[in-house]
């Protein structure tokens, strides 16, 4: 139940997010005042604040603990739903998406964390493996969702008070059943010895940093290109309506649901958590040299193939940065700097290829940008470190 609560806190975080992009082909472009080349600040200013939060939010995390961290994270999407939802122009749109952004900077450092501190260690691999897909499926639950809502109710901001409602569930589930269990035996495990004191284990910050820059590089194409412009191309290119273009994008989502459990086993049982990053981001760049392609084929290929990739990489790095912290006290730190990271590649990818798209078009705004973000995200990876266990 604690794990479940954090679990759907992310969730919702992360719909915050992406109930933006499928309306982005409705009125709520001309009514506020947005145009193509400036749209893509709807998702960057939600990114924004998530990376200026990120080593903020660790000393949060340490200064109030997990529980009001993540009250502060429900209350501030909670808040900046309903303000959204009665924006009467751009600027306050773009104000009340920063007022989101503040739980995506607190979530992906004290969601993680939260995890980490209620889960044993043996088990870290299925439990990130299962936590890892809390991104994921809030853009699946945006894309399928919001173009519902906004069909039987004619307005973009429906989706908005959706999201401010379904926030307060959140807050009341994370005040009802949110405590930190006691330790299970993983302090002696590590000592040695049963009522020993715990080793101090040196955290290996370069690879951790290498883990972060790597994430970075994903999500700039992940989140930012595909994740804030998918729909758009879809809707653009191969004339989907608003219902379907959701549906088709959130295909790789949908399916990573599945495997991003599955591959957390398999990172814990072949101690493989470097080789997942790097096979995900290799793998997505070969994807993104036909992802916003001219045939709607490879668009099937693109969504269906991506699903492997994308949770190869996101389990990989959530069950890699306590392995690589080592210590406990240290995990909120390292899950500081992927979130950095995480957050700025949003941010640049956002801002960056709405406009290169328009003057470049879908395809060239690709090759030129995406893939080669993608193989530097897996140049990173190869440089991490092979763990060796303590």
């Amino acid at each position: 139940m604690i794990f479940c609560s954090v679990f759907f806190l992310g969730i919702l975080t992360s719909f915050g997010m992406f109930k933006a992009p499928t309306m982005f082909t409705t009125e709520f472009t001309a009514e506020l005042g947005f145009t193509e080349s400036n749209i893509g600040w709807v998702m960057s200013m939600f990114t924004l604040i998530g990376a200026v939060l990120a080593f903020p939010a660790g000393g949060i995390l340490a200064k109030l603990g997990a529980k009001k961290s993540l009250i502060i994270t429900a209350v501030s999407l909670i808040v900046g739903a309903a303000g959204g939802a009665v924006a009467p122009n751009a600027t306050v749109m773009l104000a009340t998406r920063f007022v989101e952004g503040i739980g995506m900077g607190l979530i992906s450092v004290v969601g993680p964390a939260a995890v980490a501190s209620i889960i044993p260690a043996r088990k870290q691999g299925l439990a990130m493996g299962i936590w890892s897909v809390w991104f994921p499926a809030g853009v699946v639950l945006a894309f399928n969702v919001t173009p519902f809502v906004y069909s039987i109710s004619h307005t973009w901001r429906a989706n908005w008070w959706l999201s401010a409602i379904l926030a307060v569930v959140a807050l009341v589930f994370i005040i009802a059943v949110y405590a930190t269990p006691p330790q299970e035996g993983d302090d002696a495990e590590r000592a040695g010895g049963e009522g020993a004191a715990p080793l101090k284990l040196k955290p290996d910050f370069f690879s951790i940093v290498m883990i972060a820059l790597a994430f970075g590089c994903w999500n700039v194409f992940n989140a930012g290109a595909i994740g804030g412009f998918y729909p758009s191309y879809l809707a653009d290119v191969h004339q989907l309506d608003n219902q379907l273009s959701g549906t088709v994008s959130s295909i790789t989502n949908i399916l990573v649901l599945a495997l991003g459990p599955i591959s957390g086993i398999v990172a814990d049982k072949r101690n493989i958590h470097k080789g997942f990053i790097v096979f995900g981001l290799f793998g997505a760049a070969i994807l993104l040299t036909f992802a916003f392609g001219d045939s709607m084929t490879l668009v099937w290929v693109f969504v269906i193939a991506m699903s492997l990739f994308s949770a190869c990489c996101s389990t990989g790095v959530f069950s890699s940065v306590p392995l690589y912290a080592k210590d406990p006290a240290k995990v909120g730190l390292g899950m500081a700097v992927v979130a950095f990271f995480q957050n700025l590649g949003g941010l640049i990818g956002s801002a960056a290829f709405g406009t290169l798209a328009v003057s470049l078009g879908w395809n060239t705004a690709s090759l030129v940008f995406c893939v080669p973000i993608a193989i530097a995200g897996g140049v990173c990876a190869l440089l991490i470190r092979n763990r060796k266990k303590d």
